[in-house]
């Protein structure tokens, strides 16, 4: 049999359209919540040698994971596909215009720009806060090796929410940043006192720009983001553990430095929370009776963006791009490819863009997200 990457890839698009993916877990600092598959109870995927667990799902991901004790490839999706390693990097770089559609791969190259998630968190994660495009671009000293800021917005899934379900997110009003320098030498509580909140309810989700301190609380929870994985932490020790400077502010001589990308007149709006809370709208390109689509990251904040699919019975999708699926429930087939729940899957341009049919083969709706990477142009 021929087995050379090229003809493997070709195979697979020309008989089914897509390309199976493994799922891709990722070590973090915080305690997972014991909700992602391989793990029994929350905080069971502890590893003693990093001093890390592993919280987080990896979705379509060409974007590299930055930890201590770094894990050649981690964060980048493999095609699923016994007896190959095959990356989905190398499958882009190898059949990108298949892939990607031909004016997408000659804009990005072989990479898939939106980077998705599972958050499995049994604590609320440390307050911190991301680069925006227009500093890593202006300051490459502290943003070595990046090429993107971290705008990101979330989707709260219907799953046990944990024992923080809300998220602090923003300044409250009449937050300087001289009072954020000051709270970040008294610890997190100090910090959490200049926040508002946000209650994660399931099937909702909140969009948050790049520069804005936040908190994210225990909902299992689906997010969307640019390819960055880079963060400035705001807390210096999470439990009893002190964190080295290299990891709370990567980068950066010392936090004071980095407090001066924090985006505090925008975080302590008065509106803040309410702006950018997120309700799903229904997608209206194509009603149809054997299903319904809604946007739960719509088209306008165009850095990514991603539809939430539920399928009674049958559903013919047409799209304009590319996509990265997720099944969250139920069972059925996409172009004769068996579905059922954690299957993910990178629907080509050549499929996505021609109509496609959902169907669901089990007694519940087959329900599935579809996340789209940034606008072109």
């Amino acid at each position: 049999m021929d087995r050379a990457p090229e003809d493997l890839l070709d195979r697979i698009l020309d008989r089914f359209g897509v390309l199976p993916l493994r799922p891709t877990y990722v070590r973090r600092f915080y305690v997972d919540g014991g909700r992602l598959r391989g793990s029994r109870r929350p905080g069971a995927t502890y590893r003693p040698r990093d001093r890390l667990w592993v919280p987080e799902r990896w979705i379509a991901s060409t974007t590299p994971a930055r930890n201590p004790r770094p894990l050649e490839g981690e964060g980048l999706s493999l095609l699923d596909v016994p007896g190959r390693r095959i990356f989905l990097a190398q499958a882009l770089a190898l059949r990108g215009a298949r892939l990607l559609g031909e004016a997408r791969f000659r804009a990005h190259g072989p990479e898939f720009r939106v980077l998705t998630k599972i958050l499995d968190a049994a604590e609320p994660i440390a307050f911190h806060f991301h680069a925006r495009d227009e500093d890593v671009a202006r300051f490459r000293r502290y943003f070595a090796g990046h090429r993107f800021g971290k705008d990101e917005a979330y989707y709260f899934l219907d799953a046990p929410r944990g024992p923080v379900p809300y998220t602090h997110a923003g300044l409250l009003p009449g937050v300087t940043r001289s009072d954020l320098r000051r709270a970040t030498e008294r610890g997190r509580e100090a910090l959490l006192d200049l926040s508002p909140v946000f209650v994660q309810r399931p099937g909702e989700g909140f969009f948050l720009p790049a520069g804005i301190p936040h908190s994210p609380g225990t909902a299992l929870t689906l997010e969307v983001q640019q390819p960055s994985d880079v963060a400035t932490l705001l807390e210096r020790r999470i439990g009893p553990r002190r964190l080295p400077p290299e990891q709370v502010h990567p980068g950066f001589p010392d936090l004071g430095t980095a407090l001066r990308f924090v985006d505090v007149a925008s975080a302590a709006s008065a509106d803040f929370l309410d702006r950018h809370r997120i309700l799903p709208a229904p997608a209206d390109e194509r009603r149809q009776r054997g299903g319904e689509e809604h946007w739960i990251f719509p088209r306008s904040l165009r850095k990514f963006s991603g539809k939430r699919l539920r399928v009674a019975r049958r559903f013919e999708s047409l799209e304009q791009d590319a996509y990265a699926l997720l099944v969250w429930r139920g069972r059925g087939r996409l172009n004769g490819l068996r579905l059922r729940p954690g299957t993910e899957l990178f629907v080509s341009h050549e499929l996505a863009t021609r109509p496609h049919v959902f169907e669901a083969t089990g007694t519940d709706p087959l329900e599935v997200f579809k996340i789209f990477p940034a606008t072109l142009g």
